[in-house]
């Protein structure tokens, strides 16, 4: 196994370019900055950016052994700081979004998908401004856009890796400190992306060759990761909201963007 894993090594330096290699690096610790809940919606630039130099379904799989390493860097502090009340809300439904992804793997088309969310969350980030405009005495908690919000993420992260922005929809409005919103959004990005492993196997998107290049990237992982957390820490909750939205909108754009062309 270990020199099969070996000639894929050297397999996957050869077989890939430069600009592959250049654009994977930035994808995957944009990735990692994204994962820790810092700018959510950065991630979704992740996987268009490789597949520009990668066929989608090489670039999926190439993907998600790196965002299960990246979930594994910050899981002990995901687990301490989550709001489990939220998260009970949201993964069941995530799950069976992931179901109804892999079901559906085949049928539906990319381009269909990122405009469909691109659009969604354009729409989602004006009436999140709008309502920022009015002052409330209580932020009222919506369960039914938990699930809602859930079996969308769901789905779209089995089906492109972008369970970002229908997610954040519903934990923009939760109004959680940084670090709490941090690792809510971690432990359920964890569970979502170990419920791939089987159905992507089962799918024969996983082999070696891929394998190995995700070894290769895989120094990257925690980079990305570390920043976001130290910018949590760091930054107010109002600009760390702003920030949040602000590449949401950029997310919007390019997947709107990415559907139309």
């Amino acid at each position: 196994m270990l020199d099969l894993l070996f000639a894929s090594l050297v397999q996957s330096f050869h077989t890939h370019s430069l600009a592959f290699f250049v654009c994977a690096v930035i994808s995957v610790t944009i990735l990692g900055i994204s994962k820790s809940g810092f700018g959510a919606g950065l991630g979704t630039l992740s996987l268009p950016l490789m597949a520009s130099q990668a066929p989608i379904n090489e670039a999926l799989a190439i993907m998600l052994p790196l965002l299960i390493v990246i979930d594994l860097v910050g899981l002990r502090r995901y687990i301490q700081n989550a709001n489990w009340d939220i998260l009970r809300i949201v993964i069941p439904p995530a799950i069976a979004g992931l179901l109804l992804g892999m079901i559906f793997f085949t049928a539906i088309t990319p381009q269909v998908l990122t405009l469909s969310i691109g659009i969604f969350t354009l729409l989602f980030l004006i009436q999140n401004l709008a309502m920022s405009r009015i002052e409330a005495k209580e932020t009222k908690s919506y369960p039914w856009l938990g699930r809602a919000m859930g079996l969308t993420s769901g789905f779209t992260s089995f089906v492109a890796h972008i369970g970002g922005p229908p997610i954040t929809v519903y934990m923009l409005r939760e109004k959680l400190l940084p670090m709490v919103y941090t690792s809510t959004l971690g432990v359920f990005f964890t569970v979502m992306n170990f419920g791939k492993l089987g159905p992507y196997a089962y799918l024969d998107l996983l082999n070696y060759k891929q394998l190995a290049t995700s070894i290769i990237l895989l120094p990257c992982a925690p980079v990305g990761v570390y920043f976001g957390f130290y910018l949590a820490k760091r930054i107010s909750m109002k600009w760390y909201y702003r920030t949040v939205r602000f590449f949401l909108l950029i997310a919007s754009i390019k997947l709107i963007s990415d559907g139309l062309i």
